[in-house]
């Protein structure tokens, strides 16, 4: 990978913690293959019908003016979107799909409504994909090329195949930082307002800061610790050693595409942490020079979580029986507990949940609810006060 390419990955993690990067961010990658701009999609439901509503864009677009466009063509670019998402779908990699799966020739494209006021603004074909393949609502990722050129090369494509595992990865971590943002917070100004760990790292992984809900970890966990010199250290020799891979190269992450979940560290069944770890190459709010650390997300999936079960249900296809597994799982109930509520016996639980992992592709129970939190969940912390640097 060229050391632009390597450049603009440390600038993708940087998102995570700061959601402002993402227009630039993406603009770079365009720029990468000579491509006009990039979009991330999603699809919203509301009481009447659902909506195409765009999560970011790069900096090359004003996103009013792309609502506008969605507004005008909805028909059409929900069609484009459902044509995308079905081919997306036959991978678990990222491989952007190109635009002559819209159409049967390069005649009959252009003679769409949609794509001739698209070249009037100077674009011609597209290309798109699916980053979550957990959710397909969400990550919705296009790239739009302009109308002097053709479609994407094969060497354009394979760079992109290397870089948007880590846009996916970083998409999928920015939840946090993006509601704090909302309600005009800084990610480590405000760490202590978020229901999960939040730890930050120095380039040696000596802790700089931690918050409450990471520091109460700590105490009643063995899965880490902080040693004399102050770096943090995983309990499990095999843990500690995933860890230090993540921390190595920020190359050495986005390594399951599609399936950013699946890159995270669980622990033992029976304490329900899920930590996942992201490069944090500078932040300004620790300062304008490189920073080369990382940052450590730390979820107890064994704590209650507010999550949208219905899309769940849809997407994987899970019985009325699971379902009312689901929802004890996001109360944080243990399959005991839950046997003992539902007045059933534990093997029978087991062997429910057993299902729902097969089902949705997890290895284990804590695996599965850092999936169902990927389906959208409130990670602010009620009633809590904020910390700063």
């Amino acid at each position: 990978m060229s050391e632009d390419a390597r450049e603009a990955v440390l600038q993708i993690y940087d998102a995570v913690a700061d959601p402002s990067l993402w227009p630039d961010v993406l603009q770079r990658v365009a720029e990468q293959v000579d491509a006009v701009g990039c979009i991330m999609f999603e699809w919203q439901t509301g009481p009447a019908a659902r909506k195409l509503a765009v999560s970011v864009a790069s900096s090359y677009y004003d996103p009013a003016q792309i609502d506008v466009y969605i507004d005008r063509f909805f028909e059409e670019e929900a069609r484009d979107q459902d044509i995308f998402e079905a081919h997306s779908l036959l991978l678990d990699r990222i491989d952007l799909v190109q635009d002559d799966v819209l159409a049967p020739s390069l005649g009959a494209l252009k003679e769409r409504p949609n794509v001739q006021t698209l070249q009037k603004l100077g674009i011609l074909h597209r290309a798109a994909g699916l980053l979550n393949k957990d959710n397909s609502a969400r990550s919705r990722f296009s790239i739009q090329l302009g109308a002097d050129r053709g479609r994407l090369t094969e060497a354009e494509q394979n760079h992109l195949g290397l870089i948007l595992p880590h846009v996916a990865k970083a998409y999928d971590l920015g939840g946090p930082a993006k509601q704090l943002a909302d309600e005009h917070y800084g990610m480590l100004a405000a760490m202590d307002r978020l229901s999960i760990g939040v730890c930050i790292l120095d380039s040696n992984a000596s802790v700089v800061i931690k918050n409450e809900e990471f520091r109460r970890q700590l105490a009643e966990y063995r899965v880490f610790r902080v040693d004399a010199s102050g770096k943090l250290i995983l309990s499990k020799p095999a843990d500690q050693k995933r860890f230090e891979t993540l921390r190595a190269d920020a190359l050495n992450h986005g390594k399951f595409g599609a399936r950013p979940r699946k890159e995270a560290l669980s622990a033992e069944e029976d304490v329900f942490l899920c930590m996942e770890v992201a490069p944090l190459h500078k932040s300004q709010e620790i300062g304008s020079k490189a920073f080369d650390g990382c940052i450590v997300y730390s979820s107890d999936t064994s704590l209650p979580f507010s999550c949208q079960t219905l899309p769940i249900k849809t997407a994987y296809k899970l019985t009325d029986a699971e379902m009312s597994l689901v929802d004890a799982i996001a109360e944080g109930l243990t399959n005991t507990q839950i046997a003992e509520q539902k007045g059933r016996a534990v093997p029978t639980i087991n062997a429910q949940v057993k299902s729902i992992l097969s089902k949705t592709q997890c290895a284990t129970r804590t695996q599965f609810v850092r999936l169902m939190m990927s389906f959208g969940t409130d990670f602010l912390a009620a009633n809590r006060k904020s910390s700063s640097l």
